[in-house]
């Protein structure tokens, strides 16, 4: 059922995972180690943003990279837990589709952190070989995390509730 301690879990997890579409993953700034300022600065969004300007019209914002992949393991995560949040029947299923969407959610994590940040910077130091880069992370980088600690605490609570269960129906 929906007011189950799992069912919550999962639709926070859902809200971690909405987060990552409007937080960046990562901004980048292009140092100019002569004058020590900010000649530039690139963001890591999953979905592609137009470049933009600061308030003086002169520092452009770039998009860094927005990574396909990505995307689809984010969505294809999203769906999981959506459609395990309406499996409360057949908890061995949701309990199997949780795991996955947990799998899937830690490759997320390490492909974001070996393939596309790193990536992001090589790309900007090849680019600009005098310039420094420096890197803040965002919401975007956080919020997978966030989304593991919630899976794993899902898949704890079905579990629970499958052996109340399985408990019960020995005592039939």
């Amino acid at each position: 059922m929906i007011q189950r301690i799992q069912s919550i879990y999962l639709v926070l997890a859902l809200v971690g995972l909405a987060l990552l579409f409007m937080f960046p993953t990562a901004t980048f700034d292009l140092v100019n180690p002569q004058t020590n300022t900010i000649e530039a600065t690139a963001s890591l969004d999953l979905i592609e943003q137009p470049t933009t300007y600061d308030q003086t019209g002169i520092i452009p914002t770039f998009v860094g990279q927005s990574s396909t992949l990505l995307l689809i393991i984010v969505i294809v995560v999203a769906v999981g837990v959506l459609a395990s949040i309406f499996m409360f029947k057949n908890r061995m299923l949701q309990m199997r589709i949780v795991a996955f969407m947990l799998v899937l959610t830690l490759a997320y994590i390490a492909i974001m952190f070996l393939s596309t940040i790193d990536g992001c910077v090589a790309d900007m130091q090849a680019s600009w070989p005098i310039w420094t880069v420096t890197v803040h992370y965002g919401v975007g980088t956080f919020a997978p995390v966030v989304v593991v600690v919630l899976l794993f605490l899902a898949q704890q609570a079905i579990k629970k509730d499958e052996l109340k269960v399985r408990a019960a129906d020995r005592l039939r």
